[in-house]
């Protein structure tokens, strides 16, 4: 409510005189001697304690919300995780891969080794084989409910699951494409291509252009990966053969490297059906768009 204002001078002398006549008429404290009976050390412990835990609490704090942060800048449709203290009340703004998945970061070194292989790495056949397809990169797609759709980047026009078995968009998770993808261009190197020629699977039971068109799509998704989210590490160099020392890249870094399993595993836990009918696919609408080729 409006106020008018008082002359300052009266105002001044007003709060004087009041000041005054509380210092006044207020008995004496014996402050000093009231300060006198808390021992030195409590005081010291009682500080040293509430220092510690806004400590610890602004650390454990404000490492969530780096992480959040980071993927925030990262992911397109990510919004907010929420980790177990915030979900409730962020849930509703995330998109369902990062509010039910540990988005948090971890420290990993990666095996950058140059002549020790791996199981990744292995030539074709059935142990790498079965070291990729532990990735989940031949996961079938997931459902995602309508009203969810829009959080992670799903437009109304696309391909929506029929109503009558349950709605949604089939989609798949983009990091799992991206693993399916390096995987198809590992098959196609010149040392492992006629086995999987041979075995006519997968990708291989298309004719060789078809083929071809895959692998170039795949190596140009993961190329635009790679430089979306270029790596800003440096690679230092070590010594080797001590009898005559010569330097050589070190690859084995380490990095700050999401939960791959946690995700792996979401997906894994909503996979559609292997068979599903034939109206699984709701037709075409009117709204919907319909491109004259493949995109």
């Amino acid at each position: 409510m409006y106020q008018p204002l008082e002359d300052r001078s009266e105002r001044d002398s007003q709060s004087t005189g009041d000041c005054e006549k509380l210092l006044s008429d207020s008995p004496e404290v014996p402050f000093q001697k009231s300060l006198r009976r808390v021992p030195v050390w409590a005081v010291l412990a009682t500080t040293i304690l509430a220092s510690s835990a806004f400590f610890v609490l602004g650390t454990w704090f404000g490492s969530r919300t780096t992480d959040r942060s980071c993927l925030q800048h990262v992911q397109k449709y990510c919004m907010f995780l929420g980790t177990t203290l915030f979900a409730q009340s962020l849930n509703s703004s995330a998109a369902p891969i990062m509010a039910e998945v540990d988005n948090s970061y971890h420290s990993v070194r990666f095996n950058g080794s140059f002549m020790k292989e791996n199981a990744f790495r292995l030539g074709a056949g059935p142990e790498v084989d079965a070291a990729w397809e532990s990735l989940g990169i031949n996961y079938r797609g997931i459902a995602v409910p309508l009203s969810e759709g829009p959080k992670s980047g799903l437009r109304a026009d696309q391909v929506q699951i029929n109503p009558k078995h349950g709605g949604g968009f089939p989609a798949n998770v983009e990091g799992l494409h991206h693993l399916h993808c390096l995987n198809l261009v590992r098959q196609s190197l010149y040392y492992n291509i006629d086995y999987y020629r041979a075995q006519g699977k997968g990708a291989f039971v298309n004719e060789e252009s078809v083929v071809r068109y895959h692998v170039s799509h795949c190596l140009d998704i993961v190329r635009q990966q790679l430089m979306c989210t270029p790596d800003t590490g440096l690679l230092g160099q070590v010594w080797w053969d001590p009898e005559y020392p010569k330097a050589f890249v070190d690859f084995n870094t380490e990095h700050k490297c999401k939960n791959f399993e946690a995700i792996r595993q979401w997906a894994e836990e909503r996979q559609l059906p292997e068979t599903v009918p034939e109206d699984f696919l709701r037709p075409p609408q009117a709204s919907d768009t319909i491109y004259a080729a493949i995109p």
